[in-house]
């Protein structure tokens, strides 16, 4: 497993870079991989396709051929994945952490929560991303420039996603506020409260 992003030096140019998933966060996405559920054309263009239009923070993970987009949302993570020729595969995890997202917690649930233990949803998206933006961030993380066959996998797995955001784009340009309204209250129903992993 491998984290994939852009980075932008000195001119606009991006410029792909990878770094290895370390073992226990790549332990971690390898069972919630375990639970995805497929995920429609539909689905995707009336849920987790506004996230693009959105502040929100995510990062990408190349698996062989498996394109996985981690995405900070409530209830905590959502992990889809592209695979080309495939149909896409999805599912919400709740964030280890009792008050995500300003949800209300027992006292039970503080009480089990260790604040200082490592939380690979955390990881998962935040690793990346502030490599992304930090040189020494990359160095720490050993993000190096991808070589052209990682490009090619990334590029062959967003390919049908990408099909999908110029269609939203035709379908959706005239009513975009309402189209993100509704993919908001799409996903806060189809996640609810999210899988919870021990």
């Amino acid at each position: 497993m491998q984290y994939v992003n852009l980075v932008y030096s000195d001119g606009d140019q991006a410029v792909m870079h990878t770094a290895p998933v370390p073992s226990d966060d790549a332990t971690y996405l390898r069972r919630v991989i375990t639970m995805l559920r497929p995920l429609s054309d539909e689905d995707y263009l009336n849920g987790p396709a506004v996230v693009l239009h959105t502040p929100a923070k995510s990062s990408y993970i190349l698996d062989g051929d498996a394109l996985y987009w981690c995405v900070e949302w409530d209830p905590g993570l959502i992990v889809i994945r592209f695979l080309p020729h495939e149909s896409m595969a999805w599912a919400a995890i709740r964030s280890p952490a009792p008050g995500f997202g300003g949800r209300e917690a027992t006292a039970a649930e503080w009480d089990d929560y260790d604040e200082d233990a490592e939380n690979p949803q955390y990881n998962l998206i935040f690793d990346p991303c502030d490599a992304q933006f930090d040189a020494e961030h990359r160095e720490w993380r050993s993000f190096v420039p991808a070589d052209s066959g990682v490009r090619t996998r990334f590029e062959r797995a967003l390919a049908r996603v990408n099909e999908l955001g110029a269609l939203a784009e035709q379908r959706f340009s005239d009513n975009r506020d309402q189209w993100s309204r509704q993919c908001k209250q799409n996903l806060e129903e189809w996640c609810g409260q999210g899988i919870r992993l021990k």
